[in-house]
């Protein structure tokens, strides 16, 4: 099980406390690497350590996938309609809404943004853009075209399967936002490789996202 970072905001803009798991995120539980090292996350305002995070190697990337493959196959993707991945990942942005200045306060200390600009600029547009994708999940829709009593001619819009996703360092929630919305909303799932010297805010979220669709998964193992 890896470590827990907890930390303590007591600023004129956030006085709060933080705290989420430090590891590699599969399958609904923060992990150790396979090889145990970690990477050193660093406030880049004075070059302080902050907390050390699990480093994935390839080991981790497979077994991530073959989890994402597993979920895909038996609880989400077709199995679940578009109006109930609506649902979900609209529960991901009012959990965000509602924790947004937590989050705000963690981009500013791993990415060495102001707080009022996090907040202003990274959380709202994350909160608003995963609200955007959520209403088009269930208007995907194929058509059908007349050509003559002879054809027929329509198209089926499925997920492409499990899809890998790159976030970088500069915008991380807001570039996490941009990727996992539309891939969620259309029935994919998702691996992130988020960038080490700010993946705060991200592994906050992990924990929301957890919590929205774990009683999905939960309903179908039982």
């Amino acid at each position: 099980m890896a470590p827990t970072f907890t930390h303590e905001f007591k600023n004129q803009s956030y006085t709060g406390k933080t705290s989420f798991g430090t590891g590699v995120y599969i399958d609904g539980q923060f992990r150790d690497g396979s090889n145990g090292t970690t990477i050193d996350v660093v406030n880049p305002t004075n070059g302080s350590l902050i907390t050390k995070i699990a480093e994935a190697m390839a080991a981790d990337v497979n077994t991530a996938v073959k989890a994402a493959q597993k979920a895909l196959d038996t609880t989400w993707g077709l199995n679940t309609s578009g109006a109930e991945r609506g649902e979900l990942i609209g529960k991901l942005a009012r959990l965000m809404e509602r924790d947004q200045d937590e989050l705000s306060a963690i981009e500013a200390l791993d990415n060495g943004k102001t707080f009022g600009w996090a907040k202003g600029v990274d959380i709202a547009f994350s909160i608003q853009t995963i609200k955007y994708f959520a209403g088009w999940a269930d208007k995907i829709t194929g058509q059908t075209i007349e050509t003559d009593e002879k054809k027929l001619v329509y198209t089926r819009h499925e997920p492409l399967g499990v899809v890998g996703q790159i976030i970088p360092w500069n915008f991380p929630l807001l570039m996490f936002a941009w990727k996992i919305a539309p891939a969620l909303a259309t029935g994919n799932a998702i691996v992130i490789k988020t960038h080490g010297d700010a993946s705060g805010s991200w592994e906050k979220v992990e924990l929301g996202l957890g919590s929205v669709f774990d009683a999905l998964f939960a309903s179908a193992e039982a």
